[in-house]
């Protein structure tokens, strides 16, 4: 996130805490669709989805003035709220159907369809190359097709996705290049070089 959106989103927060409701009805817009497509990419429940983010505002809401002291960063704060409020509601909905199966395991999560050529679809590539993208991204684990998706579709920092993972920043770092250099196993060399360009592009 560029720090002149940081600055803006603060901006409105603080208006918010202080009582302005239109501030926040701006961060709900400004929030909202990056949400929605990140909650779809860790379950395809989309009520489900709906449901936490509809708990998520009414909590900020009704909670502002205790709140206020404890958000820092507002954006990484409701990807986490999301994450865990899906977390929640999935082992809940497991415990009932299948008591043995009562926790989320790494392989249930962000394992939806994702593909980064999705993203780069602007780009003048061959139907080759794209391709191979696809078969790239969908060898990866659903923590790296996690972690790319925040740096380079959400552009998060590292210290805003190892908060959102609930990592270390160190292990943020490790846990990206795994996942750069499993793409490039895969990928032809020139194509790689390629695909990081187009990565450098978003940091």
């Amino acid at each position: 996130m560029s720090s002149s959106n940081k600055k803006s989103i603060d901006f409105l927060w603080h208006s918010f805490l202080k009582g302005d409701d239109k501030s926040f009805s701006i961060i709900y817009q400004q929030h909202i669709n990056q949400l929605l497509l990140y909650g779809n990419k860790l379950t395809t429940d989309r009520e489900m989805v709906h449901d936490c983010l509809q708990e998520i505002f009414i909590y900020l809401f009704l909670k502002r003035k205790k709140l206020g002291v404890k958000i820092e960063n507002l954006n990484a704060y409701l990807f986490v709220a999301l994450r865990n409020c899906l977390i929640k509601k999935i082992t809940i909905n497991r415990k009932t159907e299948s008591p043995e199966r009562n926790h989320i395991q790494d392989y249930d999560f962000f394992n939806i369809e994702y593909s980064i050529q999705d993203k780069i679809i602007e780009s003048e590539i061959s139907t080759e190359i794209k391709e191979k993208l696809k078969v790239a991204v969908g060898s990866l684990s659903p923590k790296q097709k996690e972690i790319i998706y925040l740096k380079f579709e959400e552009e998060m920092d590292y210290k805003e996705i190892s908060h959102i993972l609930n990592i270390s920043v160190e292990s943020a770092r490790k846990l990206l290049y795994r996942a750069l250099m499993s793409l490039r196993k895969i990928i032809h060399s020139n194509t790689i070089q390629f695909l990081f360009f187009i990565f450098s592009k978003k940091k």
